[in-house]
């Protein structure tokens, strides 16, 4: 290396070496910024959950940041690193939990008065639409609407044709003459038609947020719990609710509500008992009679086949003693429905109240 080229090389090796310096510096303070600003946001914040960036293209990033930050909502793309650091230097408990989900590029998003749930149950609902690539599979029936296209007529026809959508030329441009639907779930969108769609404005794929993970007040949760489940919660309480209903009743637990559940079982447990050994009360007299009167029948059946008694015998008992019998055996089962059944708010109340005060 001689003459000019040499001057010119040793000059720019000179400014790059008094440049590094000041680019290193610059980067220095640059991170301190944002590792004060990732502090405030943090210290102002009642949750907050990371959303994998490699999954969310930037144009519709922007589109789901634009609606998260208009319901109130912190948005920002951090470094992994520089993020538990600052968090760490605030004494965040379970921050240690976070540090391996975000190693790669990762956003996170902030809220001062929501829990971490419900920040994610509105992140998860903040979606966007991007256009079709070849090779794509639909995740739902794309449907081509019936209408102007804008596309001029010409080559493009035989296009919507191999496409098998019905159109005509109308003027200067081609019309689709209904809806038609060009994929079905599962199906490979192949070039040409990821190319009509793009030419028609139609973006059918959607693009929802992924939560990596979610964190409020020490507590790192995985981004596939965060989901409310309101009416299976519910549902699970009822249950709950019933079957420590029924152990009370069971066990009598000395309590008003639980007392007179179980006095009803205990009455229906001792009349259906006496009705089976024959004793007769006032309460069951009726079913017991009905019942000797049913099997003195079919006694008298059984000898009439082998001797005549001379009697004229009735095989079915009269209705009203059927439904005695009836009503015997549905006394016997009430209990079992009276525990399986769902108990109402009414009663789900007084019966946790007795349970637990």
């Amino acid at each position: 290396m001689k003459g000019r080229t040499r001057r010119l090389f040793e000059k720019a090796l000179a400014e790059t070496t008094r440049e590094r310096p000041a680019r290193a510096r610059r980067s220095i303070e640059g991170k301190k910024v944002l590792a004060e600003e990732i502090k405030k946001i943090l210290s102002e914040s009642k949750s907050f959950v990371v959303v994998s960036a490699t999954e969310l293209p930037g144009q519709q990033f922007l589109e789901i940041k634009k609606k998260l930050e208009a319901q109130g909502l912190s948005v920002k793309m951090i470094k992994g690193k520089v993020f538990v650091k600052a968090a760490e230097s605030l004494g965040l408990r379970g921050i240690e939990k976070i540090a391996p989900l975000v190693s790669t590029p990762s956003i996170f998003i902030f809220s001062k008065t929501h829990d971490v749930f419900e920040l994610g149950e509105i992140v998860r609902s903040a979606k966007a639409y991007r256009k079709a690539k070849p090779g794509d599979k639909a995740d739902a029936e794309i449907v081509i609407p019936a209408g102007p296209t804008g596309i001029p007529p010409g080559p493009m026809i035989s296009v919507f044709g191999r496409l098998k959508i019905p159109v005509q030329p109308r003027g200067s441009e081609i019309h689709v003459i209904r809806d038609t639907v060009v994929a079905k779930p599962g199906q490979e969108i192949s070039p040409e038609l990821a190319s009509l769609l793009n030419k028609l404005g139609i973006t059918p794929f959607i693009v929802s947020p992924k939560i990596v993970v979610g964190y409020e007040e020490g507590l790192a949760i995985p981004g596939e719990a965060l989901v409310l489940d309101i009416e299976g919660a519910r549902k699970m309480l009822r249950e709950a609710a019933s079957m420590g209903i029924a152990l009370a009743t069971e066990i009598v637990v000395p309590e008003a509500y639980i007392m007179e559940a179980a006095i009803r079982k205990a009455i229906t447990r001792a009349s259906a008992l006496a009705t089976e050994l024959g004793i007769v009360t006032p309460l069951n007299a009726q079913i017991v009679i009905a019942r000797a009167y049913v099997r003195t029948l079919a006694l008298a059946t059984e000898i009439q086949k082998h001797v005549d008694l001379g009697l004229k015998i009735e095989i079915q008992a009269p209705k009203t003693q059927q439904a005695q019998v009836v009503e015997e055996k549905k006394e016997e089962k009430k209990e079992e429905k009276e525990e399986k059944k769902e108990v109402s708010e009414e009663e789900l109340e007084q019966g946790l109240s007795a349970l637990f005060g």
